[in-house]
């Protein structure tokens, strides 16, 4: 579920921001793009994978609607499934591998399926 991308010349200073995160190899491992409702995170988040998309980079992203409390609860599975959709083979095979090894990953708690799913396999590359 993606949203509409920023128009262009919009989010000008938050895009550099992140495209400086992404090139900086000693910056945090996860961005996290947090802010009041309203305020362009799904149009920020949605541009940012929509270019590393057609770069061929790995990203996922979900976005949380307000009113759609349950969907939460698919975090971690729709980000991995979207690793293995448009990662790199090196993200791909990691991700797979890991749900082969946890097979009943669904019915875990979410801060497991987060470790088994997406720290474990993503720690080394």
């Amino acid at each position: 579920m993606e949203s509409a991308v920023c128009f262009p010349g919009t989010r000008v200073d938050i895009l550099s921001r992140i495209s400086n995160w992404v090139g900086s190899r000693n910056s945090e491992r996860l961005f996290w793009l947090r802010g009041m409702a309203g305020r362009g995170k799904s149009a920020i988040a949605s541009t940012v994978a929509y270019e590393w998309r057609k770069q061929k980079a790995s990203c996922a992203l979900f976005h949380f609607r307000r009113g759609q409390a349950g969907m939460s609860a698919r975090l971690v599975c729709t980000l991995a499934r979207q690793l293995i959709c448009h990662g790199t083979t090196d993200v791909k095979e990691a991700v797979l591998q890991a749900v082969r090894d946890n097979r009943d990953v669904d019915t875990m708690r979410m801060d497991d399926q987060f470790k088994f799913l997406l720290v474990d396999p993503l720690h080394n590359i």
